[in-house]
């Protein structure tokens, strides 16, 4: 889990079609109270911000969405803001695919997970600069080792020149 932590992730991908009319999607993960070791009843608590921008301007920032980790699990909690109060009625069970060796930001961070019935996978990165031979790298892996197919995935509309922090994101991430 400390590897997830106090970095921004870069959404390249998913299989939801409407992650294509996104021109940017990051997430912020990061420990409850900037403590690595707090828990509650046996878990660690983490926190992870969402923010999107789509094509057309409009900005989404999400609210928190608490985080729990076990030896065997990595929950997230989306959060529903009510105006008058911040709920998270459910929990998504999330599933690690692929992971970056040692912070690389040419690698992908492959995550699936259920919800209500339909699949989901979304691709991360360190750095949304990711060359395209890196990416045609990543997904012929992921065809290979794991049966993802390229095919499924909708791709976040980044700019080419995307300089990071740009969209309101902490430039916290480890030069590698």
């Amino acid at each position: 889990a400390n590897k997830l932590m106090d970095r921004v992730w870069y959404c390249l991908a998913c299989t939801d079609n409407h992650v294509a009319q996104q021109k940017s999607f990051w997430e912020h993960w990061y420990w409850k109270d900037n403590a690595s070791e707090y828990k509650l009843n046996g878990k660690k608590e983490g926190c992870n911000h969402t923010n999107t921008k789509d094509v057309k301007g409009k900005e989404v920032d999400y609210p928190i969405w608490p985080l729990a980790f076990t030896e065997s699990s990595m929950k997230m909690c989306p959060a529903i803001d009510l105006g008058c109060c911040v709920i998270s009625p459910m929990k998504l069970s999330m599933q690690p695919i692929a992971f970056p060796t040692d912070d690389s930001r040419k690698e992908f961070r492959v995550d699936y997970c259920n919800v209500m019935g339909t699949k989901m996978y979304f691709i991360f990165v360190l750095d949304p600069n990711i060359s395209e031979e890196d990416i045609q790298k990543n997904f012929d892996a992921l065809e290979t080792e794991n049966g993802i197919s390229r095919d499924w995935f909708h791709k976040v509309q980044w700019e080419s020149d995307y300089v990071l922090g740009s969209a309101g994101e902490p430039d916290i991430n480890p030069n590698k």
